[in-house]
């Protein structure tokens, strides 16, 4: 082992190779990933009327699922937004028809009237929910507007292949260096862990949305065909008290595409403040649209 060159590199030389090292690594990973997603990048027609469950668990997962779900409940009457950042049900009884599956499961959940970000949480219900979503997930794979497979795929490969690299980059000098008597590795090690904690990041950051190249494609487009809708439904609930239920029945999708951010200074911004702390801790970020993050990281 101590044949190879640039072992015998001194100190402050060999950790600009490793750098290097790491560049290449990081840079490899993040292609790898990009050119997983193979789907076409021309988005599909935008919808007349979408369905608000697709774009939300397109546009941030189980995340945005749960705001959009609590943000209807809430103008239909069954729950309310209540002090210390909760959300509690109101005591209305659904009748039969009512509320779908989602929305049953996820009014179930405010019966112990949770804080908002307190939702976000429990990965046991996120997993009930994420299979009370599956139709929704399996009508958007059918339009390859979810993440294929191939893209988490290739995202453990990659964090496993740079990781070995890496560790066996340094390894491989801590050994020559100990076996001469210099001891002092410490900043090689503290460079390791923290390239490979990087290339774990970029991994994540790279593969959190649910939606693939084509989604994310659709989204946009959706984005910019509802804006005026959007400005149109704001503009309606105004400063003051809400002269009507602007993001009901048909018009909820928008909540789904754009999250709660547009609320804000409007009789609804109560929804942006609530939902703030629950933005920073569920992790992830969507940008503006959501107020904070809404990935999940579950795809």
């Amino acid at each position: 082992m101590q044949n190879l060159p640039f072992l015998d590199l001194p100190g402050p030389e060999f950790l600009n190779a490793f750098g290097a090292v790491v560049i290449v690594v990081l840079a490899l990973t993040a292609l790898v990933i990009h050119f997983a997603d193979r789907t076409d990048p021309t988005p599909p027609p935008v919808p007349e009327h979408p369905d608000a469950m697709e774009v939300a668990f397109l546009q941030g997962g189980v995340n945005q699922v749960i705001r959009t779900v609590v943000y209807d409940l809430v103008q239909r009457g069954f729950a309310t937004l209540a002090t210390d950042d909760r959300v509690e049900p109101t005591g209305k009884t659904p009748q039969p028809g009512d509320l779908d599956a989602v929305e049953g499961y996820v009014l179930a959940l405010l019966a112990s009237k949770p804080k908002a970000h307190e939702l976000f949480g429990n990965r046991a219900q996120r997993k009930a929910l994420l299979a009370l979503l599956e139709p929704v997930r399996q009508r958007l794979a059918a339009q390859d507007l979810v993440k294929p497979d191939s893209v988490k795929n290739w995202r453990h490969r990659m964090q496993i292949f740079g990781g070995l690299v890496l560790l066996g980059f340094a390894g491989a000098k801590v050994y020559v260096a100990l076996s001469s008597g210099n001891a002092d590795v410490s900043y090689l090690v503290f460079l390791c862990g923290a390239s490979i904690l990087s290339l774990l990041a970029l991994a994540y950051v790279m593969t959190r949305s649910h939606a693939s190249r084509r989604g994310r494609a659709w989204l946009e487009a959706m984005q910019l065909a509802y804006r005026s809708r959007l400005d149109a439904a704001v503009s309606q609930l105004g400063a003051g008290p809400a002269p009507a239920k602007a993001f009901e029945g048909a018009s909820l999708f928008l909540i789904g595409l754009y999250g709660f951010a547009p609320l804000r200074g409007t009789s609804e911004g109560a929804f942006a403040r609530h939902f703030r702390r629950a933005s920073i801790e569920s992790g992830g970020s969507c940008g503006s649209s959501c107020g904070g993050s809404c990935g999940d990281g579950s795809a």
